[in-house]
């Protein structure tokens, strides 16, 4: 044994270090992991990273896809909501619009109850303007009691013309601006009589004359004129319009104004036609 360790002490020595080191290290890593596991974890590291990184990366589409999809359907609602809040506006400006127009023909009624006995309402068909007329077709007709020459007027009471042609279930109505149109008319202001009547030059314009007034005729810009219910073919006090211009005629021995009409052919939708009314004198 002697003689063993004299010849290789050092090497049972150093045999004895390097176990003692492996024992050391081999303590370290079992305080955490097996060998074979923490080798595992070392190599499968960069692919738990990646996979990491793919996850999250598709995570982060889902919601992305999540969050757009939410926001169009949300969109969407918001559009539908702003849809229904417009029909709801132009609803209520029709109503309001309507209110308007029957309180107006309330208060017509109220005031003129020779007119009011007798009203049937009727809507516009179609607007015809050429060079040669200007006339509205209604949707009542003579199965309504409609007749030729019955005037016509809006929910204010303005003359809007008068019933040229009768049908069973329409009728034509010849607008004041039609050259065929004409009616005894009186200037609020001063008690001036005239014909208002259709011009053919005037009718593109929308306008008509008042003529037959005195050469010394006073009427100003903006005078009322009405109608005068002489002869009991219309009834009085209906509005026909306004005066714009006064003009000498071509003898120079009378004057005629230039009316515009208070009612807007255009814009009309609705109007009362007067079958019967009662002569006030």
């Amino acid at each position: 044994m002697k003689n063993f360790l004299k010849e290789h002490g050092l090497w049972v020595l150093f045999a004895a270090a390097v176990i003692a080191v492996v024992l050391a290290v081999m303590s370290v890593l079992s305080y955490t992991s097996s060998p074979l596991v923490n080798a595992a974890n070392t190599i499968a590291a960069p692919f738990r990273a990646a996979y990491t990184a793919v996850a999250t990366w598709f995570n982060d589409k889902q919601n992305y896809y999540r969050d757009t999809t939410a926001l169009e359907e949300e969109n969407a609602a918001l559009r539908r909501q702003l849809a229904e809040m417009e029909d709801a506006i132009r609803q209520a400006e029709a109503d309001s619009a309507e209110n308007a127009r029957l309180r107006e023909l309330l208060n017509l009624r109220e005031q003129r109850r020779d007119i009011t006995g007798d009203l049937e309402a009727a809507l516009i068909t179609e607007h015809a303007v050429s060079n040669w007329t200007s006339t509205l077709t209604l949707n009542k007709g003579s199965q309504h009691g409609v007749e030729t020459g019955d005037c016509v007027i809006d929910e204010t009471g303005a003359i809007v013309g008068v019933i040229s042609e009768v049908g069973l279930n329409w009728s034509r109505v010849l607008t004041l601006a039609d050259t065929d149109t004409s009616l005894g008319a009186q200037v609020f202001r001063t008690g001036e009589l005239g014909l208002a009547q259709g011009d053919f030059s005037l009718m593109e314009q929308g306008r008509l004359r008042l003529d037959y007034l005195p050469a010394d005729s006073q009427l100003l810009s903006g005078d009322l004129v009405v109608t005068s219910g002489l002869g009991g073919f219309y009834p009085s006090g209906l509005v026909i319009g306004s005066v714009e211009e006064v003009r000498l005629d071509d003898s120079g021995a009378a004057s005629y104004a230039i009316l515009a009409p208070k009612v807007d052919f255009d814009q009309l939708a609705e109007v009362f036609i007067i079958k019967s009314f009662d002569i006030v004198t």
